[in-house]
């Protein structure tokens, strides 16, 4: 079983390559969805091929258009090359359409086939996305906001929730091993925790499986310790190996 405290050489490697995918996202504005819907197709494919030369910054680019089609937010193909190349080669001019700009679009086409047979031709997610926010409707009704906390409105609130959920597709395990709900239900933990908010009849730490268990009745204090370890350790390695890689790009 994989160590919640710890990350292995190829997960290092591979939030390098998420983060290049969720900068070309923004620059592309692809909705949360179908950024994560991206991560999830990458990282999928990335363990079975691995042990292999296949190259990441193509994985990536590949998974950000299937995951377009997907969920079906239309990014014209020239747009997406141009993002992808220009994002991972700034000092480079835009490409024109040129042999080069052929020969990466057929291999991004190529690349696609490849990853569909992969997936078995069968895409399917289910996102933590929508529970979140449907939770955190629910049990905003509930919350007491002190005066001391800096969250204004509950619209931040949802801001921040959304921020570490996109943040927690950085980590295969943390898509694979927990059930979406649950993922949830944990962030929403945090924030009550970091932000000192209140839920009326819970008067100490043991009470709030009650109100997690409304949403999972699977959800267990077990559970609720691994993923907030997972994603303290995701954050813990995240910066520190995308500051090294910027250092070696550098050098």
């Amino acid at each position: 079983m994989t160590s919640l405290s710890s990350v292995t050489n190829e997960e290092k490697k591979r939030y390098v390559i998420i983060s290049y995918m969720f900068e070309c996202a923004a620059k592309l504005r692809l909705s949360i969805v179908t950024t994560a819907s991206a991560a999830v197709i990458y990282h999928k494919c990335s363990c079975h091929l691995e042990e292999t030369d296949f190259d990441q910054y193509t994985l990536a680019a590949t998974a950000l258009s299937l995951a377009s089609k997907y969920e079906e937010e239309h990014v014209k193909i020239r747009d997406l090359i141009n993002v992808t190349y220009r994002t991972l080669h700034p000092d480079r001019p835009y490409l024109r359409i040129s042999n080069e700009y052929h020969r990466l679009r057929n291999t991004l086409v190529d690349c696609e086939l490849f990853l569909i047979r992969i997936h078995g031709f069968h895409f399917q997610f289910n996102h933590p996305n929508k529970y979140l926010l449907h939770y955190l409707d629910t049990l905003s009704r509930w919350m007491l906001i002190t005066p001391s906390t800096p969250i204004k409105t509950s619209r931040n609130l949802i801001d921040i929730a959304m921020s570490i959920l996109q943040d927690t597709y950085y980590d295969f395990t943390l898509i694979k091993d927990f059930a979406p709900q649950h993922v949830a239900i944990a962030i929403i933990y945090l924030l009550i925790k970091t932000y000192n908010l209140e839920i009326p009849g819970m008067t100490n730490d043991d009470e709030h499986i009650n109100w997690m268990k409304v949403f999972s009745s699977t959800m267990t204090n077990d559970i609720l310790v691994d993923i907030i370890t997972r994603i303290n350790t995701v954050y813990k390695y995240v910066e520190r190996t995308l500051e090294q890689s910027m250092e070696t790009k550098a050098d």
